[in-house]
């Protein structure tokens, strides 16, 4: 089957989450130089053939190295340079290969750690066959020294050449030539093309993708994957609103917690700053859940028409809007928030909508943009979104169905919660969250997941990313309240893991 182009943070999500299913790092490189040797034999006669094959210090170099041994099994007279100091060799996995190499005295092996050594190294102008395993996908800078020269020298052989992944020189998303970069006559993509390699023909050459063994599940899933696109250290000049301004508007004269429990999940995330506007009625009780949340009132008793313009002025200092947590559903609300919904999705604002916020979506035709809003039903709140009965034991695939249809017709991402959560946008592609505990059914844990979703939604990678990282996290932290407490956790106990769940 053929498999649709991914950018440099899809592939690391997806190699991450097959890490999560036990298929791991070093299984994947074993299987990558494998099939790049495999190959190279099938398009050429190897056997007495000078095959030299140049490597970076991370796990591209690894793959070539394994490459290497397996090219030598086929009968050629293997070379690996390795470009760098072996003593910086950033990949474990690369380094425990490198070490196997150490073993084998039938496959030369030599340092090449400046641009005189690699000057002086004939062996790339000589070989018979060139194997490109320098930089793989990533690369965002120029090429530097010794790879600069090894670069240049690997294209004036006459040697029929080969690239590991992406030619070395090109950014794996845009495709540009950073500085200069490797003319190959064949690129081995490993699992799935790089999106540039389609704006970089001249250096890709023939394209050929190979499987690695990556199930297609770890494409399908929320993981570490998704959550490593946030957890990255914050910069040393960052200034407080970097992370994240987020506005909570919920509560109603009956609600106070939800809105509360929102805004304290959105700090525990890493948000930098949580306004919370509710009724006049629940202010003081919303204040009193934490002295670190900033509460306003909207001076009415329920939200009200009259309150819409008050939250379109405070949404403006703010990245991402949750709304809905315990509003409840008065007629004049659900007016209220039809209003407010469609202007600030006209206006592009980021938002999350829960709870009663969605119910006054139903029957209307309001649509938002799938990498602004993301919208989080349960199973009862996607069938009144869809107008449709429903369904009182939904099959899996009928959640599927069903969330694609209603990403379709609003135009968002869709969190459908449950006891796997199914993340859809309107395009058709799916992910299913499957961490999570039964004990999580206790109320306002889907008020906990809104607060995490809206401070990822804050960090500008899409609504789709945040919804997948945050069902992950907000699964997790449920898990690690249960593994403590059991079945008798509440909201606050699942906030309170938040951190220990994003260090996972």
């Amino acid at each position: 089957m053929q498999k649709s182009p991914l950018t440099t943070e899809e592939m690391r999500i997806v190699e991450l989450n097959a890490n999560m299913l036990g298929i791991t790092h070093s299984m994947l490189m074993q299987n990558a130089g494998r099939e790049v040797a495999r190959v190279v034999a099938r398009n050429e006669r190897v056997e007495g053939k000078r095959v030299v094959v140049l490597c970076g210090l991370g796990g591209n170099g690894g793959d070539g190295f394994v490459a290497a041994r397996y090219l030598q099994e086929d009968g050629a007279e293997v070379e690996v340079y390795l470009l760098g100091s072996e003593n910086d060799i950033t990949n474990r996995d690369a380094s425990l290969n490198w070490d196997i190499l150490k073993n084998l005295h039938e496959i030369k092996r030599e340092v090449l750690k400046t641009e005189s050594s690699v000057k002086a190294c004939k062996a790339i102008l000589e070989a018979d066959i060139l194997i490109d395993a320098m930089m793989g996908f990533g690369l965002k800078n120029r090429v530097r020294e010794p790879l600069l020269t090894a670069v240049k020298a690997f294209n004036k052989s006459e040697a029929k050449k080969y690239s590991v992944d992406v030619p070395t020189g090109i950014d794996s998303d845009t495709g540009a030539v950073l500085g200069t970069a490797v003319r190959a006559d064949v690129t081995v993509a490993l699992h799935a093309p790089k999106k540039g390699l389609k704006s970089a023909r001249e250096q890709v050459g023939k394209l050929v993708v190979v499987s690695i063994g990556i199930p297609k599940e770890a494409t399908r899933i929320c993981g570490p994957g998704d959550l490593s696109l946030y957890t990255g250290p914050r910069r040393a000049a960052a200034n407080k609103g970097d992370f994240g301004r987020i506005l909570v508007v919920g509560g109603s004269n009956v609600y106070s917690g939800a809105p509360a429990l929102t805004g304290m999940a959105a700090l525990r995330t890493g948000a930098d700053l949580v306004s919370v506007l509710v009724p006049e009625s629940v202010v003081n009780a919303v204040r009193s859940y934490s002295p670190n949340l900033m509460v306003a009132s909207l001076r009415t008793e329920i939200l009200l028409q009259e309150n819409v313009d008050t939250v379109l002025e405070e949404s403006k200092n703010q990245d991402v809007v949750a709304l809905g947590p315990g509003l409840g559903i008065d007629s004049e609300t659900v007016s209220a928030v039809r209003t407010m919904s469609e202007k600030l999705g006209r206006s592009g604002k980021r938002m999350v909508i829960d709870a009663d916020g969605l119910k006054a979506l139903a029957g209307s035709e309001i649509r938002f943009t799938s990498e602004n809003a993301v919208l989080t039903p349960h199973w009862g709140e996607l069938t009144i979104l869809l107008e449709e009965k429903p369904d009182e034991s939904p099959e899996l695939q009928d959640r599927i169905e069903a969330s694609l249809r209603a990403s379709v017709k609003y135009d968002s991402v869709i969190l459908l919660k449950g006891p796997v959560d199914v993340v859809a946008r309107p395009d058709g592609f799916y992910k299913l969250n499957r961490s999570g505990v039964p004990a999580m059914t206790v109320g306002g844990t889907g008020d906990v997941l809104t607060g995490i979703v809206a401070t990822l939604l804050a960090q500008g990678k899409g609504a789709f990313f945040a919804a997948t990282a945050g069902a992950y996290v907000s699964g997790r932290a449920g898990e690690l309240a249960f593994k403590n407490l059991g079945d008798h956790i509440t909201p606050t106990d699942c906030i309170d893991r938040i951190p220990e769940a994003m260090r996972q």
